[in-house]
């Protein structure tokens, strides 16, 4: 089963952009703010639970690295 199984194209998206600010930018406002954008779409049924997990674990592992 492919990560992106099941995602839309803008999911998608949301999930490259966040390893993109995340390897160049680390924890920055542009990877909070993208975190928060998911969220809002999230929260209005404009992308999907499972979706916003992935996009949040990401912004997460890039933030915080262990």
């Amino acid at each position: 089963m492919d990560y992106y199984d099941g995602l839309s194209e803008k999911e998608i998206h949301y999930i490259d952009e966040a390893r993109i600010i995340g390897r160049t930018e680390g924890n920055s406002k542009r990877l909070s703010d993208l975190c928060h954008k998911a969220y809002a779409d999230y929260a209005t049924g404009a992308i999907s639970e499972m979706a916003y997990n992935k996009i949040y674990a990401v912004c997460i592992d890039y933030a915080y690295p262990r």
